[in-house]
């Protein structure tokens, strides 16, 4: 037996359609899932955390994140080092990308998931429209994740139900999830959401089609947005542009032209082929 629990934070949805899918295919299994969403429901997150460190059962936590500048989130990536350490504890990390790079996200959550004594059994990265083209005709990642997209989803957690049934379950050595070209991932490396900051557009707001409705702040992924009366944007901001993407009186502007050539750019860059693939400890 063992006890399944399912984190994520999902900017564009993405991050949470993988996870209803392995949620879904584990309740097949007859499995109870607790599903957390980063980011909002951390009222949640200390009683989680807690069965985590105490149930005597073996558990099993599957971690997923959307790619942000080459990276997994930050709030992901604090939320793993806090993570309690115990025996029989087993991970699978899952990131979301939008067809520019999936960059160094499995790589970096795989390791920090080693670091603290959680095995993995399988990870997956997962393509998607891109979260910063839904203006665009042609966005890259587009029609993803389609059918096959699921059915690699559902393939991972039939493997990982199949291993953790064993007296001593497989497990993924983290260097599997080192994929990229190590000239590509030194590039990579050097890039974080502050670069991203001094390069992305900024955000406008006009106040005099500002209603101060609110969906901007109950659209934000990670609590980063406030009203002062009008919307206030955090440090811990992670430049989704949700608050622009929603807003229904369209008072929040950017141009976002610019960076829609720039993904494309770096799409036939790093080409990723296939796009979308799960890793396993071998044959199970």
């Amino acid at each position: 037996m063992y006890k399944t629990f399912i984190f994520y934070c999902s900017p564009a949805g993405t991050t949470s359609h993988v996870a209803k899918v392995i949620e879904r295919k584990l309740g097949g299994y007859g499995r109870q899932v607790t599903v957390c969403v980063l980011g909002k429901e951390e009222g949640r997150l200390s009683e989680i955390m807690r069965e985590i460190e105490e149930t005597e059962e073996r558990v099993c936590l599957f971690i997923g994140s959307p790619v942000y500048s080459s990276h997994a989130l930050p709030l992901m990536m604090d939320f793993i080092a806090h993570l309690p350490q115990r025996r029989q504890a087993y991970a699978a990390p899952f990131a979301t990308w939008g067809g520019a790079t999936s960059g160094l996200a499995l790589e970096e959550m795989g390791e920090a998931l080693k670091d603290r004594g959680y095995g993995l059994v399988g990870a997956a990265r997962i393509v998607a429209v891109h979260s910063l083209m839904w203006e665009s005709d042609n966005p890259v990642g587009a029609g993803h994740p389609d059918a096959e997209d699921d059915r690699l989803i559902e393939n991972l957690a039939t493997a990982i139900e199949h291993n953790l049934q064993l007296p001593e379950p497989l497990e993924l050595s983290s260097q599997a999830l080192f994929y990229q070209p190590e000239a590509a991932a030194t590039e990579m490396r050097k890039l974080n959401l502050e670069i991203a900051r001094k390069l992305l557009p900024p955000r406008l707001v006009n106040e005099d089609l500002c209603t101060k409705c609110g969906v901007c702040v109950d659209q934000c992924p990670v609590a980063a947005l406030t009203l002062a009366p009008y919307p206030v944007y955090a440090d811990h901001c992670i430049l989704c542009f949700n608050c622009m993407r929603w807003c229904p009186e369209k008072a929040i502007g950017a141009d976002l032209v610019p960076i829609h050539e720039r993904v494309r750019e770096r799409a036939e860059k790093y080409l990723e082929d296939p796009p979308s693939a799960i890793f396993l400890p071998g044959e199970i």
